[in-house]
């Protein structure tokens, strides 16, 4: 017999059954209250109702399934239980979107790098993106509403037009962080952040890379979105020699990429432009719709000044690029 035919006719005959054993009780129910038995007739009505109900607690513990793809895994009527399944299942561990998420294909340096035997052969046009997520470790853990973040930050650039298109360079950054809500409908603060973090490029010869503490806030004013923050950076020891790998890269970041800085977003239906200012370099972002697209952006990405990249840190850039946006 037909597989789908037998699913079908199954559940059928148990309805079928339910209905006559419950319609035999209800028969009889009222036998016993035409009598004057009435203690019988109120058993017989509860067997009825008892047997009534069966299918829909059935139906209840049908619906507690998780389905992985045409396959369907009853429920353990434990939620935390049921969660563990479902992270196995799907190996679900709410990863979200922390900075923005981006490929910029082509972006364009108007300076020459030739300071750098390393930079020698540096081409001006080059591909961008960047990966940033974050994960939610607890929530309310001090009973202030607050959200602890392990959050990671990768961006690269890649010199897509050299011969053998080789990664010039990658800086990784990771960190943690707590979110605080601030809850007064009519202060323009909306939210405070601690957080401590790393970055560095993972190279050796051209190691750049530095540890940091800092809050920020984010507030809102007529529309427009404030997120100031601020920094302190974490001493090292000096390097011995220039070939110690173990004393501070770069001693003098502080002087170009400064104490903290402010990014200001104005959000415009579906376009959103934003800034991000520090001491001695300046961000521009431009985010839009694009038709027959959804949650994939345009993106132009514009900066001048110092620390578009660590390598660079101490060199002035003046640089735009041209691509797509996953998240904002």
């Amino acid at each position: 017999m037909n597989k789908k035919l037998i699913i079908v006719i199954i559940p059928l005959l148990s309805a079928i059954l339910f209905a006559n054993e419950a319609t035999q009780a209800l028969n009889l129910a009222k036998s016993y209250e035409k009598d004057g038995n009435i203690k019988k007739a109120m058993e017989q009505y509860k067997k009825a109702a008892l047997i009534l109900s069966e299918p829909m607690k059935k139906t209840e513990k049908d619906q507690k399934i998780l389905t992985y793809g045409n396959n369907s895994i009853e429920s353990y009527e434990d939620k935390k239980t049921d969660e563990t399944v479902e992270q196995i299942i799907y190996s679900a561990f709410d990863i979200e979107a922390y900075r923005m998420n981006y490929l910029l294909p082509l972006t364009y340096d108007s300076k020459n790098h030739t300071n750098h035997d390393s930079h020698s052969n540096r081409k001006k046009v080059e591909t961008k993106f960047q990966i940033s997520l974050k994960k939610k470790l607890s929530e309310n853990l001090f009973g202030l509403n607050e959200r602890l973040y392990l959050g990671y930050t990768q961006t690269s650039w890649w010199q897509t037009t050299a011969d053998s298109s080789p990664f010039r360079e990658t800086n990784y950054e990771p960190e943690m962080f707590i979110d605080f809500p601030f809850e007064s409908t009519q202060s323009p603060l909306k939210l405070y952040r601690v957080g401590i973090v790393h970055q560095s490029n993972g190279r050796l010869s051209q190691s750049r890379s530095w540890n940091r503490i800092y809050a920020s806030g984010i507030f809102q004013y007529h529309g427009i979105f404030f997120q100031p923050r601020i920094w302190y950076r974490f001493k090292e020891d000096e390097k011995t020699s220039p070939t110690d790998f173990n004393g501070d890269d770069n001693p003098d970041i502080l002087d170009y990429l400064g104490y903290g800085d402010i990014t200001i977003s104005y959000p415009y239906k579906k376009h959103l432009v934003s800034s991000i200012i520090r001491e001695k370099s300046v961000q521009l972002d431009w985010t839009f719709p694009i038709f027959g697209l959804n949650d994939v952006y345009g993106y132009i990405q514009v900066f001048s000044g110092y620390g578009e990249s660590l390598v660079d840190y101490n060199e002035k850039v003046n640089k735009i690029g041209f691509g797509f946006s996953l998240t904002r």
